[in-house]
Parts: C-alpha cells; structure tokens; sequence
C-alpha cells in the first residue's frame, strides 16, 4: 500500500510531500522512519519475523517494529502507531537519536527509539508480522552468523549500540 510521506530537506525540516514508492527509487526524494526496540525486564530484544507474504525481505528477522512517518505526523506519533499495529501493544518509548541514512535507492532519516515490555499481550498483524521472540545480546550476535537464519542486517551496528547503552 502506498503512503504520502513529508519531503524534508537534510536538515529535516519538511519541505514537501512524496509517496513512499517513489521515495525508495529517488534518493533525492528524502523521507522519515522510525525504527523500535523493546527490551524485557532481562534485556533481551523482542524481535519480529517479518510476514512471509511481504514484498520485500519475506520471512526476515528484524527489530522489534520499523515504519514510516506519514504526512503530517510526528515521529514518536508514527513510533506509537506502527508498535500498536504491528505488535498490538503499547508502551513509553524514549527517543534516542535520528541519523540520516544514505543507500543507493533512498535517502532518509531514521529516528531510533526504545521502551520497557513488562508483559503486554502482543497481538501481531499477520499482514506484517510471521512471529515475535526475544533474544540475549550473545543469541543476538548469533542470529547474525547463522547462515540458516534469514536476517534483515541493515542496522545492526546501531541496534547493538543502543542496546548496550540502554541497559
């Protein structure tokens, strides 16, 4: 499904306005994302298994939920709204930092954000989510070694520093 996004310029201030299909084949074409990790009480990451019937990376282990920011949206707006669709629960999510992330396809600024779970029921939507599980940061590091495991690996260097920052 496509979705109107703001355009911003690099100093992220919204400029405009382009539809997501199009700001992934224009790297001109800068948007906003967000990006969740949820922590339990023992630090381990929920992470979820993205839908296998997903365009693109079907059946990928990622974070625990990512999503764009709508027109018109605040990104801890957008964080909130992903988590509760995705995941079916909400929790205080605390910002940690945005950065802009340049890839040959697209240009955006992702925002990064973290919260507690402290046994919410998660309800996924099956449309994006085949499966959730929480990992230790060692079961984590593992995951991504494994050649059995399919894994979404764009962030790991920023999902590892957060996590061992926000313990």
């Amino acid at each position: 499904m496509d979705e109107l996004l703001d355009l911003v310029n690099e100093k992220d201030e919204v400029i405009g306005e382009v539809w997501k299909s199009e700001a992934h084949r224009n790297p001109k074409l800068i948007h906003r994302e967000i990006l969740i990790l949820i922590f339990d009480k023992n630090n381990r990451l929920l992470m979820q298994q993205r839908s296998f019937n997903k365009i693109k990376y079907p059946g990928y282990w990622t974070e625990s939920c990512a999503g764009h920011v709508l027109k018109g949206e605040e990104p801890e707006t957008a964080a909130h709204r992903e988590l509760k669709e995705e995941l079916g629960f909400d929790v205080l999510l605390k910002f940690v930092e945005k950065r802009l992330v340049d890839r040959i396809y697209e240009r955006y600024f992702k925002y990064y954000f973290v919260g507690r779970y402290a046994g919410e029921l998660i309800m996924i939507d099956r449309d994006e989510v085949e499966d959730t599980k929480f990992f230790t940061l060692n079961k984590f590091d593992n995951l991504y070694r494994n050649e059995t495991e399919k894994v979404l690996v764009q962030h790991i260097s920023e999902i590892r520093a957060i996590w061992l920052v926000n313990k």
